[in-house]
């Protein structure tokens, strides 16, 4: 076992690693460029839908359900430790259904091997309106997932933070790595502001920044910023009880009386701005399934940068020729959702140096080599 780790990135990923790896007993220090939580982790809504849209169990889904379950005893523990609520939410989420099509391949998902621990039901007609009456009115059918939850992503990160440093975690912010330190294959630290840390064993978590980090003479990951631009409006009284998503918008209630509205999905490089554009879009969608969203006043605006891979999947496990480096990148819009399980593999793979099979399908080696 490693007797100390640095993990690069202090977002919702770096921080429930730090934790996992600081309760088996590793040394562990966190490096933020600004502070835990401030990119991706903190813009997101929180959602923890983990169904997917075929009733085939994917590599990716089978990741995503096992988070999923994850997340009850997660979300205790961490209360337990460091006082924090989560704001872990199970009122389920409605998907709005527009053409027969639609309504036919929902009632298909009733048939699934999951469809009973998820909860899954269609209500048509007035059967939708009596279980969300802000539903637009020509909604002619919705589907219930009641195993859709979410939870305060930015409190999530804050409990992870807390917990961390409870269990000895050394949490540096305002501290931005510039280079990993690797000599004869083996990776031996970092540069952080120019100074020098060596650790036996790095996880590289930065986010969107991932790409940027590569051992001198190994090649970078292909991880890029892809912006979400969000909104949030009052929802003081109650407009929605529920989640709502539809094919481009979300919309999220929180227990403070905010309602979320998300997200944008632009390339737009590492430009973290709000735009006409982007908030205009997210009204016009939100207002076309919640109408009443239209009169509620707007509290606050803001947008994140995603890590994105090119096949849209994580980037889990350690780096080909570079030993003692162990990547946890590019979750894209999942980053919630996976930092459970996210968190249990990758321990265990710094823990033991085995790689578990579950990381397979998402080890870096399918986009470097030791030959490149």
């Amino acid at each position: 076992m490693p007797r100390s780790v640095i993990v690069v990135g202090g977002g919702i990923i770096g921080c429930s690693i730090a934790y996992e790896l600081a309760k088996a007993g590793c040394r562990v220090t966190v490096l933020e460029r600004s502070t835990p939580g401030a990119e991706a982790s903190g813009a997101a809504a929180g959602l923890l839908a983990a169904l997917g849209g075929s009733p085939g169990r994917d590599h990716f889904r089978e990741l995503a359900l096992a988070s999923w379950r994850l997340y009850p005893a997660v979300v205790s523990e961490l209360r337990e430790l460091t006082g924090v609520d989560v704001e872990h939410m199970t009122g389920g989420t409605l998907y709005p259904l527009f053409d027969p099509g639609e309504i036919e391949a929902a009632r298909l998902r009733t048939t699934w091997s999951t469809a009973t621990e998820f909860g899954i039901e269609v209500l048509e007609g007035t059967a939708a309106l009596e279980r969300e009456p802000a539903l637009a009115k020509d909604i002619p059918a919705v589907l219930f997932v009641k195993g859709d939850h979410w939870v305060n992503n930015e409190r999530l990160v804050t409990a992870y933070a807390s917990a961390g440093a409870r269990r000895g975690v050394s949490i540096r912010t305002g501290a931005e790595v510039t280079a990993i330190v690797a000599t004869d294959g083996r990776a031996r630290g970092v540069v952080a502001d120019g100074e020098r840390l060596d650790a036996d064993t790095v996880v590289l978590a930065a986010g969107a920044w991932s790409g940027r980090l590569a051992p001198a003479g190994l090649p970078a990951l292909p991880v890029a910023p892809v912006r979400g631009q969000m909104l949030a409006v009052s929802n003081v009284p109650p407009l929605l009880s529920h989640a709502v998503h539809g094919h481009e918008i979300y919309l999220v209630p929180r227990p403070s009386g905010e309602l979320l509205v998300g997200a944008t999905v632009e390339h737009a490089g590492f430009v973290r701005a709000v735009t006409p554009d982007g908030i205009g879009s997210l009204i016009e969608a939100a207002i076309r399934l919640v109408p009443g969203v239209g009169r509620r006043a707007i509290t606050r605006t803001w947008s994140g940068l995603r890590p994105w891979a090119p096949d849209n999947a994580p980037i889990l496990g350690p780096w080909p020729g570079a030993e003692g480096l162990v990547v946890a990148t590019a979750h894209y819009r999942n980053g919630i959702l996976l930092a459970p399980v996210t968190a249990a593999l990758i321990s265990q793979c710094v823990l033991t140096g085995k790689t578990p099979a579950a990381l397979d399908p998402f080890l870096p080696q399918r986009f470097l080599s030791k030959e490149t």
